[in-house]
């Protein structure tokens, strides 16, 4: 199995890098600059689960031609209409293009690019970054991954998945292949949705905002507004995922905050869009009340505006 993944920055770097380890056939679709840190030093990774360096293929843009069997597509949503025309050259009949971003927004845009057989469903967690050097850093031990087909991916895409998911058991990666995908892409998007829409619009940790007086109701408020978004799609979440979120939401002592405030805080584009106000637009289609996704999204609009007002 031919394996494409777009980008070697913290997620396609890590989980590529671990395909690697594992004797699969990868080849990284890369920039020149990151392809010549590549070729002179290998790929480069530090991890609580044993630090390693690979050697690994490599393409540019320009080079590409034959299709791939996968296409592991690890970008930022706001990079996606750029990271589609990228992978086109390598996206045959046959070809599965398996995303990793946050979120639901991003299946539509795939599907209309390449056809919904060709689409299948993934999500990964994993606090992790790339150095200035090229050096991929996994920051905690979490590093998860699970994938799975969505209801329009054609059946032939479930062996190379299959195929996947034996490639990841071989490395220390918590892979899962999952046969309700769409519930599971929800059920992240809910507690994404949450944390992102909480934490950025307070500017704090989760257990910030839980010392305040109204922090703890104003979390379950959200969360509900998501999961209620999440059942009038047809995707009510299975009560261990809604349980896990919810023990998050309960830690006082949480340092925990979305890694879209993190962004917010360094003057960077963010997510906003594509996770808190798609999810707002969601549940107020539903008809519920949005508790903090409204006014986090209002706030991270300004927020980018002044961004790009700075930039100007």
């Amino acid at each position: 199995m031919k394996i494409l993944v777009l980008g070697a920055g913290a997620i396609g770097g890590y989980f590529g890098g671990r395909l690697v380890q594992a004797g699969a056939d990868v080849q990284f679709l890369v920039r020149p600059r990151r392809q010549a840190q590549l070729q002179a030093h290998g790929l480069v990774v530090r991890s609580p689960h044993g630090d390693f360096t690979v050697p690994v293929q490599t393409v540019l843009q320009a080079q590409l031609a034959a299709p791939a069997d996968l296409v592991l597509l690890t970008c930022k949503a706001y990079d996606l209409d750029a990271a589609i025309a990228s992978i086109t050259p390598a996206v045959g009949p046959g070809t599965t293009v398996l995303p990793l971003l946050n979120g639901l927004a991003h299946i539509d845009r795939l599907n209309a690019a390449f056809g919904p057989a060709r689409v299948a469903g993934g999500s990964c967690g994993i606090p992790a970054m790339l150095t200035d050097d090229g050096v991929v850093h996994q920051l905690g031990l979490f590093h998860r991954i699970v994938f799975g087909l969505l209801p329009g991916t054609a059946p032939e895409a479930l062996p190379r998945l299959q195929a996947l998911q034996a490639l990841f058991q071989r490395t220390p990666v918590d892979v899962a292949l999952d046969a309700q995908m769409q519930r599971a892409l929800w059920e992240k998007f809910n507690g994404l949705a949450t944390l992102a829409a909480m934490t950025c619009l307070m500017r704090g940790t989760v257990g910030d905002i839980l010392h305040t007086d109204d922090g703890a109701a104003l979390f379950a408020r959200t969360f509900a507004a998501c999961e209620g978004a999440a059942a009038a799609a047809g995707y009510p979440p299975r009560e261990a995922a809604s349980a896990s979120f919810r023990a998050m939401w309960a830690d006082p002592a949480s340092q925990l905050t979305a890694s879209m405030l993190r962004d917010l805080q360094a003057g960077g584009r963010t997510e906003a869009a594509h996770v808190v106000g798609d999810m707002l637009q969601r549940v107020r289609a539903a008809g519920l009340e949005p508790g903090a996704l409204e006014a986090a999204w209002c706030h991270l609009q300004v927020a980018e505006r002044q961004r790009l007002a700075k930039g100007s």
